[in-house]
Parts: structure tokens; sequence; C-alpha cells
């Protein structure tokens, strides 16, 4: 069995120039399964924001912050290389193809074994924050403007399929899955609408799980068949769902919903069944400003009161916690590694 890393960024700007490079610090902390591996700096001259974009493979997480993209080993946090950025990284992504970044407006393809760029071209908006969907041929991105589609190997825009503001986006079987304001609608690349299930109204949309794809409005997660383009299920449950952080395993869908500030909701985070919308298991109370879940093999990791927390994705069984000094705004892992993230990288096994 591969094991997996987990990398997390701390977002604390007092931390900025005390800590050191790999092997400089070694905090202690009350873990018991938790195991920390290693520890360094990054870059981020401008101070923390909410939330950082990450994105990993089997051997690299790759983490960006204000000021730059920067792709560590998981194995010993040695830096790869690093790539500076004129704004915050608003999403990433990487396939067999290469790793996809979105910042403002620029949709860059970056070769993820030396920062290359391959090719960089602009949306006709901005597009802020954004998910970053790939099919085999093209890549898509959602944000504040509009959702996007370019081809893979020239980074040709084939396609502004809607306008609407905020929306997310999900790849499945070569078409692009987007909630809009009240529906949710399959493109294909060129912008051809092949389905729509109208009278859902879904913020956000979690990764898709065989052929269903999560979302979640004000109180209700919705199940979409993807295979018929249907609405599958609905789960109701108290509170506001907005703005949800997301991960998901073979079977099961992982949502934080999060606020953050005077809008923050009942910080639920919920583990829900992808086929039947079936609650499998919910932690209440968890009240931080969480990093995104990260599924690892040997469990789930989230944020919970300032708080790394590993659960056992079927059950919700806690299988420990670790006090790391809080402020994470990032998080990426694969294998048994996480690495959490903000002005610092550290990862740990678990």
């Amino acid at each position: 069995m591969r094991r997996r890393t987990y990398v997390a960024l701390v977002g604390s700007a007092s931390l900025a120039g005390c800590v050191g490079r790999l092997g400089e610090t070694e905090r202690q902390t009350d873990s018991v399964d938790f195991q920390k591996l290693w520890e360094t700096g990054l870059e981020d001259d401008d101070g923390p924001i909410w939330a950082f974009r990450a994105t990993g493979d089997g051997e690299t997480a790759y983490l960006g912050t204000k000021s730059e993209l920067t792709a560590l080993s998981l194995e010993d946090g040695t830096e790869q290389w690093a790539l500076p950025l004129d704004t915050y990284l608003g999403g990433v992504t990487i396939d067999d193809d290469g790793l996809f970044i979105l910042y403002s407006n620029t949709m860059q393809r970056i070769d993820p074994d030396t920062g290359e760029s391959r090719w960089t071209t602009t949306a006709d908006k901005s597009t802020g924050y954004s998910l970053v969907a790939t099919t085999d041929e093209h890549v898509a991105v959602s944000g504040a403007g509009a959702v996007f589609v370019f081809e893979k190997e020239s980074g040709q825009q084939t396609a502004q399929p809607t306008e609407a503001d905020g929306n997310s986006v999900r790849a499945w079987d070569g078409q692009f899955v987007v909630a809009e304001d009240s529906a949710v609608t399959a493109y294909d690349p060129d912008g051809t609408a092949q389905w729509t299930v109208d009278d859902v109204s879904l913020n956000w949309l979690t990764p898709v799980v065989g052929s269903t794809v999560v979302g979640g409005g004000n109180g209700t997660f919705v199940g979409i068949d993807l295979e018929g383009g249907t609405q599958a299920w609905t789960t109701e449950v108290s509170g506001r769902l907005p703005h949800a952080k997301t991960a998901a395993t073979d079977d099961t869908v992982f949502v934080y919903p999060w606020g953050g500030g005077a809008t923050r909701p009942t910080d639920t985070f919920y583990a829900l069944s992808a086929d039947t919308g079936a609650v499998r298991w919910k932690e209440g109370d968890t009240d931080s400003y969480a990093f995104p879940p990260v599924v690892l093999e040997s469990g789930i990791v989230f944020d919970g009161a300032d708080r790394p927390q590993a659960y056992e994705h079927e059950t919700g069984r806690q299988i420990d916690s670790i006090d790391t000094g809080g402020g994470w705004r990032g998080a990426t892992g694969s294998g048994r590694t996480v690495v959490m993230y903000g002005t610092r990288a550290v990862a740990y096994r678990l």
C-alpha cells in the first residue's frame, strides 16, 4: 500500500520571518497517530487571506499563496520549483496532462516537473476564486464572471457557456456540469447544452463520485445523476450551506459549509452517501476557519476548532487530533500524508 502525505499551510502573519526553512523547527505536538514528517517556510509577503489553493499527486504538493505557487516534495519538503504570481492563486488542479492554474483572469498550463509554462491565455472577465476542472481534451474554470472552456493543447478558448455569477463547474465524461442560478446544466466543450435539471438552487458542487455530483443550497443537499441528467435525491438539514469545502471517496462526499465571519453557518461537517444522500455521520461545532478536507487512505483530515482532526471515512470515528498552533489556510495530500500551509508548510503522516 502506498503511503500518503498531507500538507497544510499556516496563514498567520505573525509567523512570517520567524519560521526557518526545512529542518530548522521541531514543534512538539500532543498527537498519537499523526507523525510529523517535515516543516518548511513559504513565501507570503502580503500576509494571509481567508483561503489558499493547493493540489498534489503522489510525489509533490503544489501550494499557492498570494505571491507564488510552490512545488514541494511530499517525502521531505524540499522545494522543487517556485513560480511568482502577480496576484493570489484563484484555482489549481493537476491531471495526466499537466498543472492548470488560474489567477485573476489568466489561465496557464504548467509543466508540474519544472514549473515551466506551456501556454498562457486570458479570459474575457476576471474569475477570482474558482474551480478548475479538466476532461481529456479541455479545461474549464468558473468564478465571479462566467464559465470559460479552453483547449488543453493550445489554450484556445472554445466556449463561454454562461455569464451567471458564482457558478461551480465539474467535469464528467467529456462534458462540464455547471450549477447556475436555479438549475444544473451539462455543456459540451463548445458550449452546447446537453441537459438541464431545473428548479434546483445550488451554490456549489462536490467532486463527482461515480456518475453523481452533489450540490448544496439553503439547507438542502441535492444529488444529480449525470448519466440521466436528473435529480436523484434531496436531503434536508438544519442551517445554511454556503461556500462549502468538499472532498470525496469512491462512494461518500464530505462537505464543510463555511461562511466565515458574520456569515458563519452551523459549522457542521457532513459525510453523505453519494448514491442516496443519507447522512452517514456529521461532526458539529468545529468553529474554525477550516482548511479544505483532505481524504487520505488512512482517514479524512479537516480543521476543527483550529485543531486538525482525523476521522474514519465510513463511521466518523475520530482517529486522532493534533495541536499545531492553528491558522492553516490551505491543505492537500496523497496516500497517508497531509500538508497544511500558510506562511509555513507542515507535513504529517496519518
